[in-house]
Order: C-alpha cells, then sequence, then structure tokens
C-alpha cells in the first residue's frame, strides 16, 4: 500500500487580495512527483488555502494510493476538514464539501496541522507564481504606456494602418 504526502499552501499579497497556491507530492521517502505553483486570482487565505488542497488532492488520486497524508499550516482549514470546526460562509462550506468528497475516495486519509516550516516549499512555488504574475502585469503596463506615447504622434493615416495591425493581431488570437 503506497503511501503519499501532500504539503500544501494558500498565498494571499496586498491590497488586491491576489492569490496563489502552492502544491508538492512527494512519496514517504520525500521523492517529489510532483509540483506546482499557480496563481488563483483574487481570494481569501482560506480559500486559496483549499484551492490548494484540492488541486493537490485531484494529482494524488492520478497515483492511486494507498493512503494520503496532507499537511496543511492553516490550523482553522485543518479543523474544518477534520470536521472539528464548521466553515461559517457558504463559499467555504461548498470548497469543504468538495474536499470530503475527494477525500473519501482514498482507501485511508490523514489531515494534519503542522508548523509553517513544514510547508515552507510549497509556500516557495506559491509565492514564485505571485512574482512571476506581479512580473508580467507590471511590464505589460510598460508596454502600453509606451504605446500610448507613440500613438500620440501618429497621423490618421498610421492611426488606421495601426488599428488594422491591432484587428489582425486580434483576430489571430481568436
Amino acid at each position: 500500500m503506497r503511501k503519499l504526502v501532500l504539503t500544501v499552501a494558500g498565498v494571499v499579497r496586498g491590497e488586491s487580495s491576489q492569490a496563489a497556491i502552492g502544491v508538492i507530492l512527494s512519496d514517504t521517502q520525500g521523492k517529489v512527483l510532483e509540483r506546482l505553483g499557480s496563481p488563483i486570482g483574487r481570494a481569501t487565505e482560506e480559500v486559496a488555502e483549499y484551492r490548494a488542497i484540492l488541486e493537490g488532492l485531484k494529482r494524488a488520486l492520478r497515483h492511486q494510493p494507498g493512503e494520503i497524508v496532507v499537511f496543511l499550516e492553516n490550523r482553522t482549514v485543518t479543523n474544518q476538514i477534520l470536521g472539528n470546526l464548521s466553515p461559517r460562509e457558504p463559499a467555504i462550506q461548498n470548497l469543504n464539501r468538495q474536499v470530503q468528497e475527494i477525500l473519501r475516495q482514498f482507501p485511508r486519509w490523514r489531515v494534519s496541522f503542522v508548523d509553517p516550516e513544514v510547508c515552507r516549499p510549497a509556500r516557495r512555488l506559491a509565492e514564485q507564481a505571485l512574482f512571476e504574475e506581479t512580473k508580467a502585469e507590471r511590464e505589460r503596463a510598460i508596454l502600453r504606456q509606451e504605446i500610448l506615447s507613440l500613438v500620440d504622434d501618429l497621423s490618421v493615416e498610421e492611426l488606421r494602418r495601426a488599428l488594422s495591425l491591432l484587428q489582425s493581431l486580434q483576430a489571430a488570437k481568436s
């Protein structure tokens, strides 16, 4: 009976509440089978944590383990999953229900609250995903400003050609 270890983290940054998840799936010897850092848009820390768990559990199911051990650094989410605490918000109740449904698909499972140090590698993946997304957004904003400043100096005919080019790029994207 093969046991897998799932370590997850949900990270939220800034006033915009941009969030990302970090997921590491490994065997009991520490060999990493899968890792993921992915932005998920705006979310609370609790939602981000649940989204990380869901993604990790779905990935773990593909490996068909006999047992899954999930490590979380969020005590509230751990207690909700274990049934020691009821989620108040409907969105969290729904996420909790989804986690329960997936956990029932494993022959054996355990969810444990652990020291944040244990989840640090998963947290780093989530933070890196947020950094990359922010970096791309900054670059896009800079390029947009440069394009807008160049447009100011174009004639009407040049603007028509530029518009035509942009429309063809947009059509090719679709």
